[in-house]
């Protein structure tokens, strides 16, 4: 949105010195200075309309033709309006195909959208994806930032891009995950191609595949990624992994005591209330909590107090 707000005032010619420096790290930019710059050099002749009408009438033969019917003459200096329209068309075209679509879903909600072609997109809290709504069967490509959930619909290859990798299938539901630097990417129905750490990897149904920093594969048992649902889910996840994952779903603080934190944890937690969410996590692990008034958690060990 920032850039189409500063792209739209340098058209009116309104653009600050903060506008500039958002278009000028704009990859586009340069098709759009372009384009400006020749319809500005375009000129059109100019011409005494006037005096050459009166010329006209002037002329022996101007009174023989009046009686005669005439097609209809377009003067170059109309054929040189039509071109330059024809170049402002296509200028607005280039314009309007290249500007992007940016959406950010709330911090507190998931947002699902739908596409041009109806393929849908469920973005987790704070995810954003940016992709051109024009010309989009041409060009099915989404980038993003954060965690979704894809359904695509058939036809031309639909690419994901990500900071550490990119996602490309034709039709299909998977689910992609990116953050500091690391690529999960699981797959419910049909087929996607991972191109991340210089190979490619296939991902089939039921496979999920973390790209960083080494290739691990683990199984999903549902037909949706568990965080639609609110909730979180873990298949052989290290202890302090599902503990980091508590602390940003509820915005507490949790240390631990007594306990070893690279114990395999499988299972879910809520998303919707914190007690159950800790309970879910530390029973099955024969491990206690205890909250105190400054909304800090601290997990332990009952056996070693």
């Amino acid at each position: 949105m920032e850039t189409k707000q500063a792209l739209e005032k340098w058209l009116n010619n309104e653009a600050t010195p903060a506008d500039m420096q958002v278009l000028n790290a704009w990859p586009e930019f340069d098709s759009y200075k372009k384009i400006d710059t020749h319809t500005k050099r375009m000129v059109l002749p100019e011409h005494d309309i006037t005096s050459g009408i009166k010329a006209l009438r002037d002329t022996p033969l101007f009174n023989k033709a009046q009686k005669q019917k005439r097609p209809k003459i377009v003067t170059m200096p109309m054929l040189l309006k039509i071109a330059a329209i024809f170049v402002l068309l296509a200028g607005s075209t280039v314009f309007v195909t290249t500007l992007p679509t940016n959406i950010q879903a709330p911090i507190t909600s998931i947002q699902t959208i739908e596409l041009p072609d109806s393929s849908k997109i469920t973005l987790k809290e704070n995810a954003r994806i940016s992709y051109k709504k024009y010309g989009w069967p041409f060009n099915r490509e989404v980038t993003l930032e954060g965690e979704a959930y894809f359904e695509v619909a058939k036809g031309k290859t639909f690419t994901v891009r990500t900071p550490s990798g990119n996602v490309s299938v034709l039709g299909t539901s998977f689910n992609v995950k990116t953050e500091n630097d690391i690529l999960i990417v699981s797959c419910f129905e049909g087929l996607v191609s991972v191109n991340a750490n210089g190979m490619n990897t296939l991902v089939t149904p039921g496979d999920s595949f973390s790209f960083a920093p080494m290739l691990v594969n683990n199984k999903i048992y549902t037909s949706k990624p568990s965080w639609i649902f609110n909730e979180s889910s873990f298949v052989d996840i290290p202890l302090d992994a599902v503990l980091m994952e508590i602390e940003k779903h509820y915005k507490v603080t949790l240390t631990t005591k007594n306990i070893d934190v690279t114990l395999r944890y499988t299972g879910s937690f809520t998303h919707t209330n914190l007690d159950q969410a800790l309970q879910t996590v530390t029973l099955p692990l024969n491990l206690s909590f205890s909250k105190d008034s400054k909304n800090e958690v601290q997990i332990y060990d009952p056996k070693k107090q």
